[in-house]
Order: structure tokens, then sequence, then C-alpha cells
């Protein structure tokens, strides 16, 4: 089985890829999307209640992942579960092999979510990051590591933005010494915006203490794109992105060329260690981006 920590230490560039889950998703469409997402990807990521929606929990898709030979990146935040809540589904994560974890805080519930629903916010990224480490580092949870587990891989988030000539990344140096292990970065589409970010990590030598990953969207159409950048208001969609794939006469099709383009640069920057990719439309959109890109056969 391919698996992220495995591809991280290689030369090659790294992909993972993430599933669409919402309270529709049974465990069938899980393994045939995962399955789709596993021909160029080197691990599936499973998000948490992205859409603040609930679904088949991430723990138990992780399971059902393993079981048909693809390597789970769980994604856990901060906002659904309380301290005990989110160590307990750490260990179990452990427990099934499921070792590749993603930390985040997690954004608030959107105005007028229904039912209402109150976030527990009971433990920030960089504290769930630091309980995670004492799992991992046997500091806590002694004897529930499973014989010849390769322990816990610790990942969190960050957001590329364009940085000052004087900035430095002191929120991402305390997410190393915390104890993450690979960072990932939301979903770009200004290459140069994320150059300058990414080369301000490299001259702080953080990618000596982390593996960092970038992300990209495949986009089906121009309205999918606009519709994406008002979901995920931290992702960056330049106008000129979504008004090229609008302009064309196959809106799917150029949603992949773009998305190749912009894999083929990122696969060309220095201090880069893979990418995740997603998308609004059928899981196969990514498999053909990242082979228009040249990226697998």
């Amino acid at each position: 089985m391919k698996t992220l920590r495995d591809a991280l230490r290689s030369e090659e560039l790294t992909l993972t890829a993430e599933l669409s889950l919402d309270p529709r998703t049974g465990p069938e469409a899980v393994v045939e999307q995962a399955k789709v997402l596993a021909e160029v990807a080197d691990a599936v990521q499973i998000p948490d209640h992205r859409h603040s929606l609930p679904h088949l929990s991430n723990v138990a898709v992780a399971a059902l992942l393993l079981q048909n030979g693809v390597d789970p990146v769980v994604q856990m935040n901060c906002r659904d579960r309380n301290r005990v809540a989110l160590q307990s589904d750490i260990v179990g994560a452990r427990a099934l092999g499921a070792c590749n974890l993603l930390l985040l805080r997690g954004t608030n519930f959107p105005k007028g979510h229904r039912p209402k629903t109150t976030g527990v916010f009971d433990v920030g990224a960089i504290g769930l990051i630091a309980a995670a480490a004492t799992i991992r580092d046997g500091d806590a949870f002694p004897g529930t590591e499973p014989e010849g587990s390769p322990g816990l891989y610790l990942g969190t988030v960050a957001t590329a933005f364009h940085p000052a000539d004087g900035w430095t990344p002191e929120k991402l140096t305390s997410k190393a010494d915390a104890g993450a292990q690979f960072i990932q970065l939301q979903p770009c589409h200004d290459i140069d915006l994320l150059a300058a970010y990414v080369a301000k990590i490299v001259d702080a030598k953080l990618t000596w203490r982390f593996q960092l990953l970038t992300g990209i969207a495949v986009f089906p159409s121009a309205d999918a794109a606009r519709e994406f950048r008002k979901a995920r208001p931290d992702s960056i969609i330049p106008t000129e992105v979504v008004q090229r794939i609008e302009d064309a006469d196959d809106q799917a099709a150029e949603g992949i060329a773009v998305a190749a383009e912009q894999l083929r640069a990122i696969a060309r920057m220095p201090g880069v260690s893979g990418v995740t990719l997603v998308t609004p439309g059928e899981p196969a959109l990514i498999p053909a981006a990242v082979r228009a890109a040249g990226l697998r056969p």
C-alpha cells in the first residue's frame, strides 16, 4: 500500500486527494470514490464536517479505506469535539492503523446554520497538536499502540498569503514546536503569491522541520469555482482563473487544464513536498488533472 509518509520521503511530488462527504454518502460510495482518487494519490484525505453537516465518522471512513488498500489522512477539528473525545479518536484511529492525522481548529458554524449548533473549541489547534504529539511519543495512553504500528504522523494547516518584507512565520514555528510533521496550505491558484509565501518558509529553514503541501482545486465549471470560493473563503481563486474557465467551450476540460498547469508549476517550486487536490465536481476530475500534468502515468 502506498503511504503518505513514504511518499513524502521520496523525491517525487507527493499527491493527496480529498474525499467529498455529505449526509447521503454511504460506505459503498466512499470506497468507490476513494479508489478513483487512489489511482493517482499517495493518500486520501477524509474531511471532518467540511460543510458543517454530519456524515459518516471520519474514523469509520478511515477503516473502510484501509480495508481497501488506501492510506487515509484523517482530518480532526476542534470545533466538533472536546479534548477527551479528540484524544479518544486519535487513539482509536491509531489502533486501526490510520496514523496520518491533519489537526485543525475548524471554521465557525455559518450564520443561520440549522439546527442551531454550538462550536466546542475546548482546545486550539496548537494544543491539539501538542496533545497528539504526547500520544505519538508514548507520554499519554501508553500501551495502546498496536505492535508494528509506524506511529502517528501529525500535520496541520496554514493559510498562504502575500507576506510583507519583514514577515516571519512565527505561528508555523509554534506548530512545528508543538509536534507538527507536515503542513498543508489551503487551495491557492495564485502561483506568484504561493511562491512568495513558500520562499519565506524556506528562508526560515522550516522545511527542514516539516514537509509542506500546497492545495489545488479542479473545477468542472466557472459556477462551481464561484461556489467553491464562497464555501471556502480562505481559498485563493483569482477572478482571471474563473473567467478563463467561463470563456472556454468545454469548461470541465479547461478546469482540468488550469489545474494541470498549476500542478506543473508547483512541482518546480523549491520547498514544496506535495499537493492536496480537491474538487467540487466528479472525483474523476482529479486523476484527469494529474495525468494532464504528466505527474502520474
